[in-house]
């Protein structure tokens, strides 16, 4: 379809279809049948505006008789000092509108092209502009009523009260404008009226949040007033039914009548100028109108729940999961629930009551996911430590109804569900070579598996308190293959047990401020791991470990190693080579001091670690 943005006038073609039919009509003594005249109608969304607001203009043909038409020609215009087209909806996009065959059209800018050609006074950003439309429809049309266009304007800020018109602007030969005219389909003429719009311009603004509810058939109006108004005018369809004071903001209509639809406007008044109204609908129904508008939003940890009273409510109720939780007074509207329940579907209501009756609101729905928290899996205390405590403390939980510090925690095995189960799991876990908690552990991390279970209790740290990385088997430093730097000299004493039987020959010590680490073997074979290297500079202790933490089963040992010549190494630090390994397998590496020092604390310090394959 060539909706161009041209020239109405200035287009050959169509202005042969068009006007060839007005100079036969103007030479002939052609003429129309009384009665039968098309309506160029104007309808606008509002009467009185303040400078500023938007209103819609609908232009469209009413043709009461059915005629056939054609095609038309049309102008609208307006006094730019006072209004600005924003934009346009033109036939054929418009919804419910003829797509025309040929259509050419102009405005002023935003709206439209402008330009300098054809009637350019009418888009040159001054004085009076218009919107200038010609169309030819794909074929005859004989509706009663056809949608044309919808023209969006905006009052200017600085226009002055009083009245502004909305018409057709007078021939003007010079740009070769020669009025509105509609055609049938044979070229005929068919006599035309334009229709103009009145528009009042009011700089007192309009009262703000009309809302209107109805509870036994009283009709209830209640409104904000942005400034003082030296009266305030309620009508009901059509009619005047009160005039009240300033900042009442409210009035009751009582004795409706069931099945009636009523029609309020709202008007405030401030020196005899009027302001525009604000409108509201009841259908009265004899039931009681509810809150309306109830949202609920997330605020920090809580819910925030924000509802408007179309009715003076003396009592309202906040209802979650359809349990009251609290009862506000006369005239609230918004509420901040503070204790929600994280990880399911909330679902809150508004029960408003009037005169001994009840309305409930609409549902609103939240979901707040539980927060991310630091855990460890079967650390139920949030201690750091994996003990008989932790086991202890869920079964309290479950059968004495006991405190549960974490229960994202005390879900050994990550099914969502707290039970019987997930305490014997720990328990054979710390005590009979049960299988590991499932993640997070043995560090602390996310839920990999989001629940609604929580951790009231939650770890501040990798290591749940339990000190620095790598102190205890629970935060044991993962490593691979090849050479890991460490630092003992922050490290504290572990309790796991050791011994020196498998290297009662190399003076193992007292694995004092020892290092943990966590070593998974890549490949089945054989490893060597050596702390025999001039880095290392005190006495050192290495022990390794299968199993897990709080079941750890020592595999080796040595205090003071050999290198691969067989010379003692530097520093008597320590060396366990040949350590049968298996693919997959977790494997704890233990650093420790072999004593404390004549000369005040004990064998620490850093070093590397050297894991390396045989």
């Amino acid at each position: 379809m060539p909706n161009q943005k041209l020239n109405f006038f200035k287009s050959g073609s169509l202005r042969q279809i068009l006007f060839l039919s007005l100079v036969i009509f103007s030479i002939s003594s052609t003429s129309s049948v009384m009665g039968q005249q098309i309506n160029l109608d104007l309808v606008s969304s509002e009467q009185i505006l303040t400078p500023g607001e938007t209103f819609e203009v609908d232009l469209q043909i009413l043709n009461p008789e059915q005629q056939s038409i054609r095609g038309l020609q049309h102008a609208v215009s307006w006094n730019s000092a006072v209004l600005q087209l924003l934009d346009i909806e033109i036939p054929g996009d418009l919804a419910g509108s003829p797509v025309p065959q040929i259509l050419v059209w102009n405005a002023p800018q935003p709206a439209g092209s402008g330009g300098d050609s054809g009637c350019a006074q009418w888009w040159d950003g001054s004085g009076d502009e218009a919107l200038s439309l010609g169309l030819v429809f794909e074929s005859a049309i004989a509706d009663s009523s056809i949608p044309l266009s919808k023209l969006y304007f905006r009052v200017v800020g600085n226009a002055a009260n009083g009245e502004t018109i909305l018409s057709t602007p007078e021939a003007d030969l010079s740009c070769g404008w020669l009025g509105s005219l509609v055609t049938n389909d044979a070229g005929a003429i068919i006599p035309t009226v334009t229709d103009t719009e009145e528009i009042t311009i009011s700089d007192v603004p309009r009262p703000t949040e009309l809302l209107c509810g109805e509870a036994s058939s009283i009709c209830y109006l209640s409104w904000s007033e942005p400034i003082a108004y030296d009266q305030v005018k309620v009508v009901r369809n059509g009619i005047l039914i009160g005039e009240i004071n300033s900042g009442e903001g409210q009035f009751e209509d009582p004795d409706g009548v069931i099945g009636s639809i009523r029609e309020y406007s709202v008007q405030g008044i401030l020196n005899g100028v009027e302001s525009p109204l604000s409108n509201c609908s009841i259908s009265v129904d004899g039931e009681v109108e509810p809150p309306v508008g109830l949202t609920c939003n997330q605020s920090g940890s809580g819910v925030l729940l924000t509802w408007s009273n179309p009715l003076p409510f003396s009592q309202l109720e906040i209802i979650r999961q359809g349990v009251s939780i609290e009862i506000l007074s006369e005239g609230s509207s918004s509420f901040l629930d503070g204790s929600p329940v994280s990880g399911v579907n909330l679902a809150y209501q508004i029960r408003g009551t009037i005169g001994g009756s009840v309305a409930t609101s609409e549902e609103c729905q939240i979901f707040l996911p539980i927060p991310e928290v630091l855990f460890i899996r079967g650390d139920v205390n949030s201690d750091g430590q994996l003990n008989l405590v932790d086991p202890i403390t869920t079964l309290q939980y479950l059968f004495v109804a006991g405190e549960m510090p974490c229960a994202s925690a005390a879900d050994f095995n990550d099914d969502s569900s707290l039970d019987l189960s997930d305490a014997i799991n720990l328990l054979a876990f710390l005590f009979t070579g049960g299988g590991s908690p499932e993640a997070p552990f043995p560090l602390a991390g996310f839920d990999p598996v989001p629940d609604s279970l929580g951790c009231a209790q939650p770890c501040s740290d990798s290591t749940c308190g339990g000190g620095i990385l790598g102190d205890e088997c629970i935060s044991a430093i993962e490593i691979s293959l090849g050479d890991t730097f460490f630092d003992t000299t922050s490290m504290t004493d572990s309790p796991d047990e050791y011994s020196n039987i498998d290297c009662d020959t190399t003076f193992l010590g007292l694995m004092l401020s020892d290092i943990w680490f966590d070593f998974t073997a890549t490949n089945t074979g054989t490893v060597t791991l050596s702390l025999c290297d001039k880095v290392v500079t005190f006495d050192t202790d290495l022990v390794v470990y299968s199993g897990g933490c709080g079941q750890l089963v020592q595999e080796a040992c040595n205090g003071d190693g050999f290198d691969e010549n067989g010379i003692a190494c530097p520093f008597l630090t320590s060396r366990i080579s040949g350590f049968p390994v298996t693919e997959g397998e977790q494997y704890f590496i233990r650093v420790g001091g072999f004593a404390a020092l004549s000369t005040g604390g004990v064998e620490s310090g850093p070093g590397i670690l050297s894991i390396t394959s045989d």
